[in-house]
């Protein structure tokens, strides 16, 4: 019977593999070792167990993901060939180990029989030695595998394979964009090991300075804040549950569409005060609405938050095939035209690919509206166009004031603004934002009008238009000056 035995070697010292890891490294007819570089591997030799080093793969690979795809597939050839082998991997074969999960998918193909046989991981060594709290409380992340390396900044983050001064450096890089330059981090060589253990101490921008950085050391970082997005569920869950707030506990899909709808706009206003901080606590209460209608519908039996989260998720990769599956999109434009077919792919019942979102703002549902019907190629060549266009609509309105009733005026009046959309789109302005710059703009001048007024002891309805226009302008050269 073909029968592959993967045994774990333990964080460090031969007495940490299992009486029954021994038995299979034994009794197997080929004994395979993903790397010579491991103080466990001196059971074997106590022993007297031939095996082969499989460290040719990193040598011969380009890349980590090819040395584990060869690592795997000659394992199993192996186990084909003489029917029962084991494989021997550091730590735990159940625990950041690539080649074992390679070999665990692709067994069945060959009629091979994988049997994982459990072993003490480093990360017990390294949670021990540094005494941090218990396991569920902390991330494991590959430093192989940049993505992982951001995940989960409220837990204790144990990184493993930063096996040198560059990779470590690469790592650090990617965790300044997260984590200060001065956030500890400690790195330990030889965790479980009796000798030639090393712990330090040291800030995050240092942490590729450390001199014995190899194949055994480990960096810990201890949390960067109190909560992540697992505790704002709890504490959402808990408002709404029984003894929980009674406003919270109250509230439905339909009483809560005037706080989405204000939370949303405060984020554009503090965007557009630049306040940062402002905007980081107006994100927060925007999130809020998204996990307080995300908790109503999953008490409704609807969907979870977690739903929303993978729903957004495969949308974006799907409807990025130029990033995620090998398409092409050489522009802005190619990217808008194929969003478009790809959501009318996505709901075939619907057939048109326009939408008319009439919950919008006039002025947002212009644009989008435009924005449709460009990315299918029904557009002006260029700007021209529509400055022709709005100089059109501008004349036809003119003579719907001097010749037509209100309704008429009312018509020409929309389908200037409509144009006046369309250039705004040509160069590249949000037509929301520029006219709700311009009325804060008129706003602060007008204040500034009636404070002057009020200085002069009266309203504004007391000067004559030549004074207001007067100060007025004075308004303009004071936001310039």
């Amino acid at each position: 019977m073909k029968t592959i035995y993967v045994v774990g070697l333990g964080p460090g010292e031969p007495q940490s593999v299992t009486l029954q890891g021994l038995a299979a490294l034994q009794q197997a007819k080929r004994v395979y070792a993903r790397t010579k570089h491991h103080p466990g591997l001196r059971i074997l030799h106590h022993y007297r167990i031939p095996y082969k080093a499989l460290d040719i793969f990193y040598e011969k690979g380009c890349t980590f993901s090819e040395t584990y795809r060869n690592i795997a597939r000659y394992v199993l050839r192996a186990a084909c060939r003489f029917g029962e082998v084991a494989y021997a991997v550091p730590g735990s074969p159940s625990c950041a180990e690539k080649t074992v999960q390679l070999i665990r998918k692709q067994a069945g193909r060959y009629g091979i029989t994988c049997r994982i046989l459990p072993a003490v991981s480093f990360l017990e060594a390294v949670a021990a030695e540094l005494q941090l709290p218990q396991l569920t409380a902390l991330h494991v992340a590959d430093a192989l595998q940049p993505e992982s390396l951001l995940a989960c900044p409220e837990k204790y983050k144990v990184i493993i394979q930063a096996y040198n001064r560059q990779v470590a450096s690469t790592v650090k890089l990617q965790l300044l964009s997260l984590y200060s330059p001065a956030h500890p981090v400690t790195a330990i060589r030889g965790a479980g090991l009796k000798r030639g253990k090393k712990v330090a101490t040291i800030p995050l921008y240092a942490m590729d300075r450390l001199p014995f950085i190899d194949h055994l050391t480990t960096f810990c970082l201890p949390p960067r804040q109190k909560h992540g997005l697992h505790d704002l569920l709890q504490v959402m869950r808990k408002l709404r549950g029984k003894g929980g707030c009674p406003w919270d506990r109250e509230q439905d899909h339909r009483s809560l569409r005037p706080y989405l709808l204000e939370e949303a706009y405060e984020v554009l206003g503090a965007l557009e005060k630049g306040d940062m901080d402002e905007v980081c606590e107006e994100l927060g209460d925007l999130l809020l609405q998204v996990v307080f209608h995300s908790e109503i519908a999953a008490e409704e039996g609807h969907f979870t938050f977690y739903d929303v989260v993978a729903g957004i998720t495969e949308k974006l990769i799907r409807r990025h095939p130029h990033v995620f599956a090998g398409a092409k999109a050489e522009n802005v434009v190619a990217v808008l035209r194929n969003w478009q077919q790809l959501k009318k792919a996505e709901k075939k019942e619907r057939r048109s690919l326009f939408t008319l979102e009439t919950f919008l703002p006039a002025l947002l549902r212009a644009q989008k509206l435009q924005r449709q019907a460009a990315s299918v190629g029904f557009d002006w060549p260029d700007i021209t166009g529509a400055w022709d266009k709005l100089q059109e609509e501008l004349k036809e309105l003119n003579d719907a004031y001097k010749n037509d009733g209100e309704a008429r005026i009312e018509e020409e009046l929309g389908d200037l603004l409509f144009a006046v959309v369309n250039v705004a789109r040509f160069l590249q302005v949000d037509a929301e934002q520029a006219l709700a710059a311009s009325t804060q703009k008129f706003f602060n001048r007008l204040r500034f009008v009636e404070e002057k007024a009020r200085a002069e002891g009266g309203e504004m309805s007391s000067f004559p238009l030549a004074k207001l226009d007067e100060w007025w302008e004075c308004a303009k050269k004071h936001e310039s000056g």
